[in-house]
């Protein structure tokens, strides 16, 4: 695993950096701009943002949980233990709040394909990934200066 470290590194700073940007665009851009626009027009660009989120959004974001779950095996278990060491228990914070974010986004994308219904989550589902994606960033940061 100690050779695989780095890439797996890598690939999860990549993939974090376009989950959390999209959904920092969504937010910032995006969602203020459909607004302004006539609502045919807003919904046309729903549609296409949307289909291009359903594509590219899940495998960003299970590459994501792929790599940190690599990654975490370094610090968590086997020799290391799990909560002898403040980083542990942060990166167990990490861990659990990122596992929600795949939690939700499984549960939509079943409400999507499999069900083919509308998700009662759907307007909560984004706003809770930005703001655990900005806890997870900070708790990343924090991590390794305690």
């Amino acid at each position: 695993m100690v050779v695989l470290y780095p890439y797996a590194l890598s690939v999860h700073l990549f993939c974090a950096i376009f989950f959390v940007g999209y959904l920092f665009v969504e937010f910032v851009f995006f969602l203020p701009v459909l607004k302004q626009l006539p609502q045919e027009w807003s919904d046309c660009i729903r549609g296409v943002w949307g289909k291009i989120e359903t594509r590219f959004m899940p495998l960003c974001l299970l590459v994501l949980i792929l790599s940190g779950g690599m990654m975490i095996s370094r610090y968590l278990g086997g020799e290391n233990g799990y909560f002898n060491q403040p980083l542990q228990t942060l990166l167990t914070i990490k861990m659990i709040l990122g596992l929600v974010i795949f939690a939700l986004a499984i549960f939509s994308l079943l409400m999507h394909f499999v069900f083919k219904k509308h998700n009662p989550l759907g307007r909560l589902i984004h706003p809770i990934a930005f703001v655990l994606s900005i806890i997870i960033v900070l708790i990343a940061k924090m991590a390794f200066y305690l």
